[in-house]
């Protein structure tokens, strides 16, 4: 099973801290969809925007088990849809209709997310030890 990640989980020591491995991965685009900050955090949320693209990494051979670890990860704010990437299809974590409201309308660029955030992300994340 592949991933697109466009948030924290393109960075390696978050995804290792979430699945227990690091992966490699290559550059994708996610057509017909915004990626949003999310409101007082500094990661992100995609939802469906006909005439815009997210820039990420797809991740290729997950296990079902890696998949578990994300889904907790994420949380009930997303939902795992499969979608197209040329060829293939990867799960990308979409905010739910239901908390759309938590998205702001600034874009959120990975450029955004400072070393001091990413490790404040990392400290400060509740669900590390449900993993």
């Amino acid at each position: 099973m592949n991933l697109f990640a466009y948030g924290t989980l393109m960075w390696p020591d978050v995804l290792e801290a979430v699945m227990g491995r690091r992966l490699n991965g290559e550059k994708a685009t996610l057509s017909g969809y915004t990626r949003r900050r999310v409101k007082g955090q500094h990661y992100p949320a995609v939802f469906q925007a006909s005439e815009e693209s997210v820039e990420g990494i797809l991740y290729t051979g997950l296990t079902g088990k890696e998949f578990q670890c994300l889904d907790a990860f994420e949380g009930v704010e997303y939902e795992r849809v499969e979608l197209a990437f040329g060829d293939t299809t990867a799960f990308v974590y979409v905010l739910s209709n239901d908390w759309k409201h938590i998205a702001e309308s600034e874009h959120w660029l990975p450029e955004m997310l400072k070393p001091e955030h990413l490790s404040a992300f990392c400290s400060e994340y509740k669900g590390w030890s449900a993993l």
